[in-house]
Formats: C-alpha cells, structure tokens, sequence
C-alpha cells in the first residue's frame, strides 16, 4: 500500500502477523481493520504520525481512543512500526 496517498476516512485491513506498539508492549492486531481517523504532524521534529482507528474495541487501545499510531516519517520518534502499515490492504478509499 502506499502510505503517502493514505487520507481520513480511508478504511485499512492489517496483515497477518502484525503487532501494533501500545506502551511498552506488542499487541496482536492481525487481519484487524480500522479507519484512518487522524494525522498528526509535528513541524519542530519533522515528523508525521498517522492514527487508524480500530472496528473492534481493544482495551489496550482505549486510552489511545482504540487507535494505533504510525510514524510516517521517523520510526525512532514512536508508534508502531511503518513496516506493518505498509503491508496492510486499502479496502475502501474516500473519494474527493
């Protein structure tokens, strides 16, 4: 999937093996879909984060507002790795 033309709205289904960051430890979000909800970008760390919303509630993931965050630009700066988004398959696109 290409995750620079990803937009609010877009609906994402992860693949299998794919664990999502959530504090300090990975949590199984396999085959899971989610919308994406949110970008986040941080002009003075020159990062850019992407939130996808989870359809089935994840009480890891409830302080997060069932999301799980992607950093697009910087993988050291936190969130769950870009690997795992870049392996998920767009299932329904918003149209402009």
């Amino acid at each position: 999937m290409n995750i620079n033309k990803l937009k609010i709205g877009d609906k994402v289904q992860f693949a299998k093996n794919t664990y999502a960051l959530v504090s300090r430890h990975e949590e199984n979000i396999s085959n899971q879909k989610g919308t994406v909800v949110n970008f986040s970008i941080d002009r003075e760390d020159n990062n850019t984060h992407v939130w996808i919303e989870l359809d089935k509630p994840n009480e890891h993931f409830a302080e997060w507002g069932n999301a799980v965050q992607f950093n697009l630009t910087n993988e050291m700066d936190g969130g769950t790795s870009i690997d795992y988004l870049k392996k998920a398959k767009l299932i329904k696109e918003v149209q402009e």
